[in-house]
């Protein structure tokens, strides 16, 4: 009962008939059996297609031991034709990925002899991992000498090599593989053994480009777009450094200059806002006496201010800063006790969280200033 794979000896096929081998209930839905399908089921880190057969949706696809099932929404009858169609948009733009990322993996392994560990195609992103340390300048020349195989336009095809002929392929491969070997080619650049579909010339990848790389498990992690994708990528990006250029009143070439301009002047006036902030907290502050000891008040202090407070108290006693929504931050310390007790105790009583260690605690209540005096007094 193996499926004929229309996919792979013929990528472009949207729409095709096949008849229902099987059809059994499964918690997906239905499991369907075809006796040929264009449908390339979920494997080596690629999605599997959607679309339809006859009316009914396709949910889902996989493959073992060679049998192919189409998850579907509804039942179907064996031994019925359906006219099957997928999702081409979908799946023209997975192909554009696919190739693209083999053009990568390949000039890689070509220039560097790294090999391509990990792959995967998200919905968003396409991430792949080789085997060793990679510089962003060599990750430039390789984006950039992918996107020079686009524009020469290399042809991009399959061949099925007997064992024999395997032997005598200088191939990429994940897997130990010695027989049923389906090697994708992309002329003048790559060998590489592959089961998904792909494009038929590598001019209709499109546009590469590289997003981001980090060294990962001593080699590297790159995330890159190609086709389609690498483009809606492109407008989102051209479209934000627009409106940045428009915010910013700066040319095309000086948007990160302006962009770091400005955020240097605004770390500047945070530093000396909050500097002002903790000033401002001290000449609120007042303190109290209560049976547990000094609690001291003032109000918008962030943490340094509250401890410049609390260091105007001798390093003991509680600092409450009102934060003007009827919540208090507290900060609790003792050098002879441990403040948990109390804190969790306060916590329970003014509906408060925090904690920490034994001689200092953090924390925030809800309630009022007459409330939180009334605990410390009682």
């Amino acid at each position: 009962m193996m499926t004929v794979k229309l996919y792979e000896t013929d990528a472009y096929t949207r729409a095709f008939e096949a008849t229902v081998l099987t059809c059994e209930e499964h918690k997906k839905g239905f499991a369907v059996v075809l006796d040929r399908t264009a449908f390339f089921p979920a494997g080596g880190g690629q999605a599997a297609d959607g679309g339809t057969l006859g009316d009914t949706a396709v949910r889902d696809v996989q493959i073992k031991e060679g049998i192919i099932t189409h998850y579907t929404d509804r039942p179907l009858t064996v031994g019925d034709t359906v006219t099957a169609a997928i999702d081409w948009n979908t799946r023209y733009e997975r192909m554009q990925q696919h190739t693209g990322e083999h053009l990568v993996s390949g000039l890689i392994h070509r220039t560097f002899g790294y090999d391509n560990v990990g792959f995967h195609m998200s919905d968003t992103v396409v991430t792949l991992d080789v085997s060793g340390p990679l510089t962003a300048e060599e990750l430039a020349d390789i984006e950039l000498r992918a996107n020079r195989a686009v524009y020469e336009n290399k042809a991009v095809f399959a061949t099925y090599p007997t064992p024999e002929e395997l032997e005598t392929l200088d191939y990429r491969s994940k897997l130990e593989l010695s027989h049923g070997v389906r090697l994708v080619t992309i002329e003048d650049y790559d060998l590489c053994a592959c089961c998904a579909p792909h494009v038929k010339h590598t001019g209709e990848i499109g546009l590469i480009k590289l997003l981001s790389a980090v060294p990962y498990k001593g080699g590297t992690r790159i995330e890159m777009l190609s086709g389609l994708p690498a483009l809606r990528d492109y407008i989102t990006l051209h479209d934000a450094s627009r409106e940045m250029m428009r915010l910013l009143s700066a040319p095309r070439d000086k948007v990160a200059e302006f962009v770091t301009r400005d955020h240097d002047a605004m770390s500047a006036l945070k530093a000396d806002n909050a500097r002002l902030l903790d000033e401002l907290a001290m000449a609120r502050f007042t303190t109290e006496a209560t049976a547990k000891g000094s609690v001291g008040f003032t109000a918008g202090a962030g943490f340094d201010g509250m401890k410049q407070c609390l260091d105007a108290m001798g390093g003991e006693g509680a600092v409450f800063s009102d934060n003007g929504d009827g919540t208090w931050r507290y900060i609790l310390a003792s050098e002879q006790e441990d403040r948990r007790p109390l804190t969790k105790a306060m916590n329970e009583a003014l509906g408060g969280k925090g904690g920490g260690k034994p001689n200092f605690t953090q924390g925030s209540v809800t309630a009022a200033k007459d409330e939180i005096l009334a605990f410390f007094n009682r």
